[in-house]
């Protein structure tokens, strides 16, 4: 359990580091929505390996959706934040 807690603060830096290629907010979320689409396919893969490798895939693919979704509301907070808008 310990490791997937590791894997999903590795894929929260890494998204996150990503991130910050682009200056523009519009971008960074497309970068996180585009990992998501990533994790739908890797969800879906784990259904077709089966057995225990799905189930290392279908772990992968849930750490990585909680990873962008966090990304993905931090960067929205602090955008709102830093431009001031409510």
């Amino acid at each position: 359990m310990l490791s997937l807690v590791f894997l999903t603060i590795c894929f929260i830096i890494g998204i996150q580091l990503l991130s910050l290629i682009f200056k523009e907010i519009g971008k960074k979320i497309l970068l996180a929505l585009l990992v998501i689409l990533i994790n739908i396919g890797l969800f879906f893969y784990s259904f077709i390996v089966g057995g225990f490798g799905g189930m290392g895939f279908f772990a992968v693919s849930v750490s990585l959706f909680i990873a962008s979704m966090i990304v993905t509301i931090a960067m929205v907070v602090l955008y709102k934040i830093r431009t001031g808008d409510s």
